[in-house]
């Protein structure tokens, strides 16, 4: 075994000990509930008068076997009452894989408010 499957094995077993329960929302046809871990993601840019942006944004990192579909911008997730969209400034992507296999991917998003 690898030293980065022998870290992954890791990550797996920290879901038991890390993981908070999430719904995620796409619009009124989806819904599901499942185990996220918590992070952060701090975005720098700069903006059309050149001054650069910092965004710091609450991440959900998700073993990509709970989610069976591909998050978009403007998908939900409900976390302890509080809305996030699903987003990433300056074009940036949405979400990304967060391991080296795949197993875990992490999606950005943004507070928009309480349920």
């Amino acid at each position: 075994m690898s030293i980065f499957e022998k870290g992954e094995k890791m990550l797996r077993a920290a879901y038991q000990f890390a993981a908070r329960n999430i719904d995620y929302r796409r619009g009124e046809t989806f819904l599901v509930h499942l185990p996220a871990k918590l992070g952060k993601t701090i975005f720098r840019y700069q903006n059309s008068s050149g001054i650069t942006v910092r965004e710091e944004q609450r991440d959900f990192i998700l073993r990509s076997e709970d989610l069976n579909i591909e998050p978009m911008t403007g998908d939900e997730i409900v976390f302890d009452g509080e809305i996030f969209v699903v987003c990433a400034p300056n074009k940036e992507p949405c979400w990304r894989w967060h391991t080296r296999r795949n197993s875990e991917i992490r999606i950005h998003t943004k507070s928009v408010g309480r349920e």
